[in-house]
């Protein structure tokens, strides 16, 4: 039982740096959205990577905002499921405004931002948007 809901609780979403000791923010969106995914596949989703703090977003030296730092994203993965299988449930999921394939991490972004759908390929240090070739190429068709 966690304390966010049935699956989860804040331990999951807490930021991984040494220096804020477990801050955490998260969007109850995307809870939602993992009880969801989770329960669709019949397992846990693994969160491995969602709030970042202030300073270790700016350790990553990234060039513009990210939802993690609002709460709104995770990197996620699920024992025994493909990364593609996941890709292409989370498009489904209506509160999944974001969704991202990881082919090298072996992983899925997903975040709970709002305007219009965002679909994209991360390819080497390039986040690019997923072209119909793109999908192909990665078995997202």
């Amino acid at each position: 039982m966690g304390d966010l809901s049935e699956h989860y609780n804040h331990k999951d979403f807490i930021c991984r740096c040494p220096e804020c000791k477990g801050e955490y923010r998260v969007h109850m969106g995307l809870v939602g959205a993992l009880e969801q995914i989770g329960g669709h596949f019949r397992k846990k989703v693994r969160v491995l990577s969602s709030y970042w703090c202030e300073a270790y977003y700016e350790k990553l030296n990234k060039p513009k905002r990210s939802f993690h730092t609002m709460g709104k994203a995770a990197h996620i993965t699920i024992d025994g499921v493909s990364t593609q299988d996941l890709f292409k449930y989370c498009e489904t999921v209506p509160e999944l405004r974001g969704v991202g394939f990881y082919p090298r991490e072996n992983w899925i972004h997903i975040d709970t931002r709002s305007g219009d759908p965002v679909r994209f390929v991360k390819e080497g240090s390039d986040y690019l948007p997923l072209t119909p070739e793109k999908r192909s190429k990665y078995g997202l068709a």
